[in-house]
């Protein structure tokens, strides 16, 4: 289910989506169900457990090995804590143009699904980021909804060129 899936659906149809705690200031995060593939916690290597700007962290999943973000970095906001062992949601990717399968996102506690209905939804627009596909009011909380191809296309980006493309003062992993 894409992010305009999400937007378009019927109003008597509840959506399945994950959301995803983070460290965001002030914005709350959700992501379709149906793109999740795991939640899981992965370690990160000691000559890794620090990260830097312009260095892309790789961490093993599943006996892949596959990029991290932080969509608190993406979004221009500092670094979580966090330790060797981290917790993160294993992402599809959905665009069939990259040599990408899946990426993890970093997660700072528990995600929960939940149903959500169009009719409870308001669309506020979208902020001046490019990670944002829409930004609505969902049970009273200012949330978003990630650009999931802006997003896998920066991953691709920083996963082959060891940088951030066009994210002014991103740190990357």
């Amino acid at each position: 289910m894409s992010n305009s899936d999400l937007m378009q659906a019927d109003s008597k149809d509840a959506i399945r989506v994950l959301r995803l705690p983070t460290q965001l200031q002030d914005l709350s995060v959700v992501v379709p169900y149906s793109l999740v593939a795991e939640i899981t916690e992965v370690n990160l290597k000691d000559s890794e457990g620090r990260l830097a700007r312009n260095k892309v962290v790789l961490v093993e999943w599943r006996g892949q090995v596959i990029p991290l973000i932080s969509l608190e970095l993406l979004n221009g906001e500092a670094l979580p804590t966090i330790g060797q062992r981290i917790r993160v949601a294993v992402l599809y990717n959905t665009d069939p143009d990259l040599a990408l399968a899946y990426y993890a996102v970093l997660l700072s506690g528990v995600p929960r699904s939940e149903r959500v209905r169009m009719d409870e939804v308001s669309a506020t627009g979208t902020l001046d980021d490019s990670i944002w596909r829409y930004v609505v009011k969902m049970q009273d909380r200012l949330t978003a909804i990630p650009d999931i191809r802006s997003i896998e296309r920066m991953v691709d980006h920083m996963r082959l060129h060891n940088t951030s493309p066009d994210v002014p003062d991103y740190e990357a992993f």
